[in-house]
């Protein structure tokens, strides 16, 4: 019968080890070796107000959040949620219905890739007073 030394037991085992311990570090050096290099994220963010003239009252926006897409080089730090913002700007606003950008705003090391989506519809009607 075939039968294995004590050292060729610690070998196969070694070996073993040595397979799992590569297979979890490659997916790990992404991390490293992408260092300096650009990184995808999306986030989804709540839609702002801004510049909304003090005799108007916003009624409603067609979405209240956006799905924004962002690249950005990655030195050792990550983008987090709370580094963007996305609003629209109701500074020429009529009584109504209104079409308007969503703009967002970006750390200077982010470019960005999208919005979804990039256009909301935004109702305003003046104040009673």
């Amino acid at each position: 019968m075939f039968s294995l030394t004590e050292n060729q037991k610690k070998l196969i085992l070694a070996f073993f080890i040595a397979v799992l311990l590569w297979g979890y570090a490659n997916n790990q050096t992404a991390n490293v070796f992408n260092y300096g290099e650009e990184q995808a994220a999306s986030f989804l963010l709540d839609i702002e107000v801004r510049n909304l003239p003090e005799n108007y009252q916003l009624e409603s926006m067609s979405v209240e959040r956006a799905v924004v897409r962002v690249d950005y080089v990655s030195y050792f730090s990550k983008i987090n949620r709370s580094d963007i913002r996305a609003y629209v700007d109701l500074r020429n606003v009529d009584p109504g219905d209104n079409m308007k950008i969503v703009e967002i705003e970006l750390p200077s090391s982010a470019r960005l890739l999208g919005v979804d989506p990039g256009y909301i519809l935004v109702k305003v009607s003046k104040k009673e007073e």
